[in-house]
């Protein structure tokens, strides 16, 4: 009976401690989960180093820790570790990934609106692109964006003034990019502005484009001077064109549901710094494509400028493209577009 007695007595105490237990590790996990620290992955395509896109997401993460007094945490994985850019946008999607700053052009796949910004010889400049995407019409195409995909927009970035790069011959006319095999990005409206120069388009992911410049998978390529020094692709660039037919920009994006966890005072930071990032990779970028150039020359790659009538010759075939995406991207975000660059000029 005494020995019962103890059992009981025993089996008792270890019920109360292992309830102890619990009850201490669930505490713990609430104060981890009850949004004291807020992580946040932000993942984009260009280099890990000597970059401006890198270089100042670094800036970003530094601010945005220091103002929410380290209630945010960011974590940025460049080049590509999260995924190619259409998957790195399929992870800001679904949640998995929290924040991406990625080209606009694969965003045609998700929101055929934002395929405007892809079209050739829209903007002339920086300041012209930026006028314009700062404003009401920036602000619309986001919110079209939010409704197609679930991802809110932050800021608009500045990618560079796209050219045309490759390892066959020197190009002066369209005619002389027929039959050369391309690489574009995902993006239809890239697609059909190349096959309008003669060329013959190759959709590659970005991370895939070095090795297959070097294999010969393609003959050529259209890039900013930014990437192509960002990503070293003079090393494998015999020859380049200003053609100066696409003007980049970057949209830099948060999921909607991790966006709405944060609360609002952090939500603000958030905004504010996101617009205070954007400021610091413009110029970061356009210091970039200053020095970029020089890089370029200095590794061997031939560059041509064009004339006037031979960069009206590739203009020409490219105003079709354009007004043939006015219904696929959606005439009130086209037309808009087009009444705001008018105001401008």
């Amino acid at each position: 009976m005494k020995a019962l007695k103890f059992f009981l007595a025993t089996l008792l105490l270890l019920f109360l401690a292992a309830c102890n237990s619990s009850s201490n590790g669930s505490e713990g996990s609430a104060s981890v989960n009850d949004g004291d620290v807020y992580t946040l992955k932000v993942a984009h395509s260009s280099a890990a180093t000597d970059d401006r896109l890198e270089n100042s997401l670094q800036e970003f993460k530094k601010s945005i820790e220091e103002k929410s007094n380290g209630r945010i945490k960011v974590e940025t994985y460049p080049n590509s570790q999260l995924g190619a850019e259409r998957e790195t946008l399929e992870g800001v999607q679904n949640g998995s990934i929290e924040m991406a700053v990625i080209s606009t052009g694969p965003f045609s796949g998700f929101s055929k609106s934002m395929m405007v910004l892809d079209l050739p010889y829209l903007f002339k400049n920086g300041d012209e692109a930026f006028e314009v995407l700062d404003g009401e019409f920036g602000d619309q195409l986001y919110e079209q964006l939010l409704q197609d995909t679930g991802m809110r927009g932050l800021a608009w970035g500045e990618n560079g003034v796209r050219h045309m790069a490759n390892n066959i011959k020197e190009i002066v006319t369209p005619e002389d990019l027929s039959g050369l095999k391309i690489r574009t990005q995902e993006n239809q409206a890239h697609m059909d502005m190349i096959s309008a120069f003669g060329g013959n388009p190759t959709p590659i992911a970005f991370n895939e484009l070095y090795s297959s410049l070097q294999q010969g998978v393609i003959d050529g390529y259209e890039n900013p001077f930014s990437l192509i020094v960002g990503m070293k692709f003079y090393e494998v660039t015999k020859f380049m064109t200003l053609t100066n037919h696409v003007y980049g920009v970057y949209a830099f994006v948060i999921n909607e549901d991790a966006y709405q966890a944060l609360p609002e005072d952090l939500q603000q930071i958030l905004n504010e710094e996101a617009q205070t990032w954007a400021e610091t990779e413009r110029q970061m970028n356009q210091d970039q494509e200053a020095e970029g150039r020089k890089v370029v020359e200095e590794h061997g790659v031939t560059i041509t400028e064009l004339t006037d009538d031979q960069f009206n010759e590739f203009r020409d075939l490219a105003n079709p493209v354009v007004q043939e995406y006015r219904d696929v991207v959606g005439a009130d975000i086209f037309d808009l577009l087009m009444e705001k660059l008018e105001a401008y000029q």
